[in-house]
């Protein structure tokens, strides 16, 4: 077996370099973490999170000049630029570096500045309080989460899984019976898994319904998080038969108590 270096390059010299090389620049208007470092939950194994506001012109400014600060590191093992438009509207560039922990990517976005403050991945009841680097203008206050627009949306995708959910999850079992159990389980975590998750978080963490399978340890009761897990691990095939009943079973169940009034899609109190 190969040997594998140590990483020489941690985390927080990522972030002083990053942090550095903004300040520096006067044309950034705001910089700030998010992710782990916005909800407090940093850890050994936590990447990288920056987000970055600039005039729209400015923005193919910051790529290179952040590869500088990294390359001033160590060399970049790897990147990866997302193609554009991208799905949030933002232009977004992911960073490995050689020396790193690979766990300590560095996640780049940059927002243009005529892209609403709503916009900005800022709300903190879906993205945590974001770790202000520097803000010359007031850029950062955080919006409140559209809270009737976000329903909405919840709603219309609750909808949507009481119909699909009845014609695409037999074909979990199918797919098992047939002996096609890599087929078997995809549809399984598509079909069964995926759709269990969001009615749970829909009755108990509305304001991320659509995160699926991220957060589970804080976002549903322990009851809720240890059942998706088990069911997530079905040992053979007939482990994962009796799990798509299961799942199925609680999917039911769970539609079943909101169509009652027994729990609603509604904002937390």
């Amino acid at each position: 077996m190969a040997n594998v270096a140590e990483p020489t390059v941690t985390r927080e010299q990522i972030v002083e370099a990053v942090t550095a090389a903004l300040q520096g620049a006067d044309y950034v208007q705001a910089a700030w973490f998010g992710g782990s470092d916005a909800t407090g939950r940093t850890d050994g194994l936590s990447d990288v999170d920056l987000q970055v506001l600039v005039p729209d012109e400015r923005v193919e400014d910051v790529f290179p000049l952040l590869r500088g600060a990294l390359e001033a590191l160590s060399p970049i093992a790897a990147s990866y630029r997302m193609p554009e438009p991208a799905w949030h509207g933002m232009s977004q560039e992911f960073f490995l570096l050689r020396d790193s922990d690979p766990n300590h990517l560095l996640d780049l976005a940059v927002i243009p500045a005529s892209k609403p403050a709503a916009e900005r991945f800022l709300e903190p009841e879906r993205h945590g309080r974001a770790q202000v680097i520097f803000d010359r203008g007031s850029q950062l206050e955080a919006p409140p989460l559209d809270w009737d627009a976000h329903l909405a949306k919840a709603e219309k995708r609750l909808a949507t899984l009481r119909a699909t959910v009845p014609l695409f999850a037999p074909m979990a079992a199918k797919g098992a019976r047939r002996g096609h159990l890599a087929e078997a389980v995809a549809f399984y975590q598509a079909f069964l898994i995926k759709p269990l998750v969001e009615i749970l978080r829909m009755r108990h963490c509305p304001e991320r319904y659509d995160y699926g399978l991220r957060y589970l340890d804080r976002d549903l009761p322990a009851a809720d998080r240890a059942l998706v897990e088990r069911l997530s691990f079905p040992a053979d095939r007939d482990a994962l038969l009796a799990f798509c009943d299961e799942a199925r079973a609680r999917i039911d169940a769970e539609l079943a108590a909101q169509a009652a009034g027994d729990w609603a899609l509604a904002r937390p109190a």
